[in-house]
């Protein structure tokens, strides 16, 4: 992978703000304020995510829990799973759609917590911990990469939509049988949430890459795309042999030879590029396929600069 710095925006901040609030709790949470209790008491009592009925619920527990973390191995897992699963999420949707999906299922795995914990002899402390909005980006990936395969324990070849179900079914096994301090229930609603906003900002259905045929969601618009077969339940049909490849905000201009050097920039040729779909098929395609850490710099800035005329058209 590329240096910290190639990271989107969107997982650089998730990880630059759970681990960084992780070390200074670690380093400066035993440090008395004013000489009564410590840093880490006031950081507990008011941030983590207190049960409805312990009197110390507050409304911004909802999203304060999911950027503190108890141990090592709790916050370095969860910020592996988001790097491994999340940074081709963003990449395809844009930081914006990326954020505001993550902190929704952060927020339906807090609220399922708070609600159904009391029926599992659950939810007597406080909860912590970005492992509900993390499903949510299990459940993405699943869906959009499928047929992706994943190395389990980097021996074990599994497919990206057995992975995520079956960690989702153990969820589901954890949630009556294990005698531990998981929020499984945290877990499971992020999942739901992020199944159940996909359903609903791709139309009705979850779209989903192939390994044939590669589309982005068309997430807000008015009528979606009509149905073509694919996504997570079956294949997509191929377009018809001979048919132009439809291009997306296609914007040009006209160029005289003599005075392009002179009179158009840099900026002004990178806006005048056509990016046509069947270009941006075949990078999606290449990311299904190796990942995105193997496009070369030229295609990340088509794939970023579709992503953002797209988002300037809506």
């Amino acid at each position: 992978m590329p240096g910290f710095s190639m990271f989107p925006p969107g997982i650089k901040f998730l990880l630059a703000s759970n681990v960084g609030l992780y070390l200074a709790q670690l380093l400066f949470g035993k440090v008395d304020v004013g000489g009564g209790p410590t840093l880490n008491f006031y950081i507990e009592r008011y941030f983590y995510l207190w049960p409805l009925h312990s009197g110390n619920f507050l409304p911004w527990q909802l999203f304060t829990y999911m950027f503190l973390h108890e141990g090592l191995m709790h916050v370095g897992l969860n910020m592996f799973v988001l790097w491994m699963f999340g940074i081709e999420i963003e990449s395809l949707w844009g930081t914006k759609k990326f954020l505001i999906y993550y902190f929704i299922c952060g927020l339906g795995g807090a609220l399922c917590h708070l609600l159904l914990s009391g029926f599992f002899g659950m939810g007597i402390g406080p909860m912590l911990g970005a492992s509900g909005a993390i499903f949510g980006v299990l459940v993405a990936f699943g869906l959009t990469f499928p047929d992706r395969w994943i190395y389990f324990y980097f021996l074990i070849p599994i497919k990206a939509k057995w992975f995520v179900g079956g960690w989702i079914a153990l969820e589901v096994y954890f949630l009556y049988s294990a005698n531990d301090n998981v929020a499984h229930l945290a877990h499971l609603g992020g999942a739901v949430t992020g199944i159940i906003y996909l359903l609903v900002m791709s139309g009705g259905r979850i779209l989903a890459l192939r390994r044939n045929r590669a589309q982005t969601p068309q997430w807000g618009n008015a009528a979606p795309p009509p149905h073509d077969g694919g996504g997570f339940f079956g294949r997509k049909q191929q377009p018809r042999e001979g048919a132009r490849p439809r291009a997306v905000d296609a914007e040009y201009r006209d160029l005289d030879a003599g005075h392009a050097a002179s009179s158009v920039n840099a900026t002004n040729v990178k806006q005048a590029r056509v990016i046509t779909q069947e270009e941006i098929d075949r990078i999606l395609d290449k990311i299904a396929a190796t990942g995105y850490q193997n496009l070369t710099e030229d295609e990340r800035e088509v794939l970023f600069e579709a992503s953002r005329r797209m988002e300037e058209k809506r």
